[in-house]
């Protein structure tokens, strides 16, 4: 008598072919190389029913492809293997990048005012107009883009429409508004406004928590911008003064933040208790000298080296630790370490994870950058 697995049929080619393929790493490079196999392969690898399938063996997480610096020029590090970025058609003195979330980046250009929005992955472009209530008068601004489609799983937002929410600040009255950029209607959304006395935005990392983006404050507080309701609201001031702070959403979707000191990284959520009073709970604390390589520790140890929060990528989430003059990725799940090589750059500030899946039509902005990533494996 045959056993049950003699007596299983094999697979088909096609699906056989198909539970390979989700079985590859979740970085572009892979599925993208195995689309130039054949005509055929790249059907398979195309086919939308497959890439939700590779998704959610993924874990529905997009790996971190690398980060862009905040301030100056801007450029893109690399944390995965084979993924390769050039930003070199950027004017050095001209664009800043501003945000990066569920699979594209924020660009902003200093001498024009133009803001773009650029699908990293699929090389795909969009430049939108400044807002014309922000263009007269002095103003502190910042800004978040988003997918617009909905859902909440954003392993795929590549061809969704997408958001662009933008706030600035007054100077003089300290009015701070908010206004909302659509890639389908083309057009910037009505005004809102708050006045916040002897408090300005600051450009450092936004947290989008639920349909709700978060900003900081000089003052140490945080503003509110609810997306579906066009509402800006002040939250009471941070729970502690670290050097750099990070906000950012935490697991059970509440506005969480980390800081960084004497070595251990502080994570702290916005939670609501029995009676109702939202305050400010220590989640968590991290001694990040049982994770960082000893050398570090030692560093910090005899040579009192700082370590910083200063990126975190809400699509995954994973922090970024600037013990100079070495960055290490945590993955917050897992507790998985990597350093990532900056090759000299010096990242100042904060910097704007990015992260995605494989995507059809993938480019990484042009022909010469396509090649560029099937070589860099």
């Amino acid at each position: 008598m045959s056993s049950p697995a003699a007596a299983a049929a094999p697979l088909p080619p096609d699906d056989l072919l198909r539970e390979i393929l989700l079985r590859l790493p979740p970085e572009p490079l892979h599925l993208f190389r195995a689309s130039f196999v054949s005509k055929h392969w790249r059907g398979l690898v195309h086919d939308a029913r497959l890439l939700r399938r590779f998704r959610d063996f993924h874990g529905g997480t997009p790996p971190v492809l690398g980060f862009l610096n905040q301030k100056g020029p801007p450029f893109f590090v690399p944390t995965s293997g084979g993924f390769a970025l050039s930003t070199a058609s950027m004017s050095p003195d001209d664009w800043w990048a501003y945000d990066c979330r569920h699979g594209r980046a924020l660009f902003w250009s200093c001498r024009t005012g133009t803001l773009l929005v650029w699908d990293l992955v699929t090389g795909d472009e969009r430049y939108l107009p400044f807002p014309a209530q922000a263009s007269h008068g002095c103003f502190e601004y910042n800004a978040a883009v988003l997918c617009a489609a909905g859902h909440t799983d954003h392993g795929d937002c590549h061809s969704c429409p997408f958001l662009v929410a933008f706030v600035f600040s007054h100077q003089s009255n300290f009015i701070t508004s908010a206004c909302v950029f659509s890639s389908e209607t083309g057009f910037w959304g009505e005004i809102t406004s708050i006045v916040i006395p002897h408090a300005l935005v600051q450009a450092k990392p936004t947290a989008l928590v639920g349909n709700t983006l978060y900003w900081l404050l000089d003052n140490d507080s945080i503003i509110e911008f609810d997306l579906d309701k066009h509402s800006l609201d002040l939250v009471e001031e941070l729970p502690y003064g670290y050097d750099q702070i990070i906000i950012m959403p935490t697991e059970d979707e509440c506005l969480g933040l980390a800081g960084v000191e004497r070595f251990n990284l502080h994570l702290w959520s916005k939670l609501a208790s029995i009676d109702g009073v939202v305050t400010w709970t220590h989640q968590r604390v991290i001694d990040l000298k049982k994770f960082l390589p000893p050398e570090v520790v030692a560093g910090y140890m005899v040579q009192d080296i700082r370590a910083e929060a200063f990126g975190y990528a809400e699509d995954a989430d994973v922090i970024f630790i600037d013990v100079y003059p070495s960055i290490y990725m945590i993955h917050l799940k897992s507790m998985k370490v990597k350093e990532v090589e900056v090759s000299g750059k010096r990242i100042c500030r904060y910097i704007f994870p990015y992260s995605s899946f494989y995507a059809p039509g993938i480019t990484i902005g042009g022909g010469k950058d396509q090649a560029e990533l099937l070589n860099n494996s």
